[in-house]
């Protein structure tokens, strides 16, 4: 319960702190008014469920999966919009200086995406890969850890996932890139061109929250992801764990081959995985501590 009090005074603050910054800035703000009123009204409606269960019928795994819905509905876009306030500040590229390290790792990006590119079968497998691998590892782990009564488990990925979410597009917000697509002038896909072609305006401050793009290249918040997942499977029987582990392989490799990341840029998500674990645990230690001293007074 603690945990769920701190995931909401989290969103509240991120969104608070966007709607300041919003308020504060001169940018030309496009949005859409029946969209967002649909959203509200779907997450009135969601909140009533929650709470009508919540008083009715209190099964804990049942009301941590309507929490993780709540949550999934809200923090995404939060957190989107996050990364496109970040990428308004207008800071200077570093597409250099990520191909500089990548050339001394010893991998020219181009080389794998051509290569790909010209294998239908390969290029398409690590396309889904890359696109389907990384959403749907989420709900699966709810689900899993949820009925295994195991709600712990469940709450700190998804305080990981928040913290994460928060530690990436402020990077990318100070370490902007625009891709290796643009930087070894290669064709980009079309998701690709149209995450580029936003990353551009939102650095001429016009702020289109109508289209969802991800416009961060470092760190890979896929690579970041993957670690997560790996990380909360780790005490798991094998025949869990490895397939989790070989599953995240292959999803940190297609960052490169589908052309959105630098080699670097998943080297970047290694220091904001770390970052994430002992912002997490501190968390934790505190909810733990806070929680034993109320039930020492009982």
């Amino acid at each position: 319960m603690i945990y769920t009090k701190i995931q909401s005074y989290i969103v509240l603050f991120v969104f608070l702190l966007e709607i300041f910054w919003i308020k504060l800035s001169s940018f030309l703000f496009f949005y859409d008014e029946k969209v967002l009123l649909t959203n509200a009204i779907f997450l009135f409606f969601l909140f009533l469920l929650y709470f009508f269960y919540k008083k009715f019928r209190p099964i804990p795994h049942i009301i941590l999966i309507l929490q993780s819905i709540i949550f999934l509905s809200i923090y995404p876009p939060v957190a989107l919009l996050l990364s496109y306030l970040a990428g308004t500040t207008h800071q200077p590229l570093i597409d250099s200086t990520l191909a500089s390290i990548d050339r001394y790792f010893g991998v020219y990006t181009p080389a794998i995406v051509f290569w790909f590119r010209s294998n239908d079968l390969w290029y398409t497998l690590f396309y889904y890969i890359y696109k389907v691998l990384y959403p749907i590892q989420f709900p699966f782990i709810i689900f899993y850890f949820s009925f295994r009564d195991e709600v712990t488990r469940a709450q700190r990925f998804f305080m990981q996932f928040m913290i994460a979410g928060i530690i990436t597009p402020v990077i990318s917000g100070f370490f902007p890139a625009l891709g290796p697509y643009v930087w070894y002038h290669y064709m980009p896909d079309v998701t690709l061109a149209n995450a580029l072609q936003h990353l551009d305006e939102l650095r001429q401050n016009i702020l289109d929250i109508r289209v969802a793009d991800g416009i961060v290249t470092l760190p890979s918040f896929h690579a970041v992801m993957a670690l997560i997942y790996v990380y909360t499977f780790r005490d798991e029987k094998k025949i869990i764990f490895i397939p989790i582990v070989l599953l995240n392989i292959l999803l940190i490799f297609s960052c490169i081959p589908i052309g959105q990341h630098y080699f670097a840029d998943i080297l970047g998500a290694v220091p904001v995985f770390a970052a994430t674990l002992v912002i997490e645990g501190f968390l934790f230690r505190c909810v733990k501590r806070a929680h034993l001293r109320s039930n020492s007074t009982l």
